[in-house]
């Protein structure tokens, strides 16, 4: 009986460990993608886009967000992103990736009555 206690302990934290680690390495792709997918794209289409990444067990997010001149210039934006991740990161290619275009603004109009409404405030 002590035998199989011990056993089950053994295997349940290598189980543990296995899945730990693969976990540890989800984020810590995510994380280095995070920072490197924007300096790429800014190195291909010439600007810094919006990036946010939403992690799910085997689903991923990517949200990415360019100005409308360079949505309109360029089309394949989507294509080049999962190319990116295929080619440098391939635990990451292993999930489903749902990669979503957006517009950003130049300047958001909630933004900028925050700044007059606290540069106002100031002056007084």
């Amino acid at each position: 009986m002590k035998f199989f206690k011990t056993l089950f302990l053994v295997g349940g934290t290598a189980v543990a460990g296995y899945f730990g680690l693969k976990l540890y390495k989800i984020v810590s792709n995510i994380t280095r993608l995070h920072k490197s997918l924007p300096e790429f794209l800014n190195n291909v289409y010439g600007e810094k886009p919006t990036l946010h990444i939403n992690h799910n067990l085997k689903t991923a997010t990517i949200k990415v967000g360019f100005t409308q001149a360079i949505l309109d210039k360029h089309n394949d934006i989507e294509t080049t992103v999962r190319e990116y991740i295929d080619d440098f990161y391939p635990e990451l290619a292993k999930s489903t990736i749902f990669i979503e275009i957006f517009e950003k603004s130049e300047m958001p109009e909630e933004e900028n009555e925050d700044n007059i409404s606290e540069e106002d405030s100031a002056k007084e």
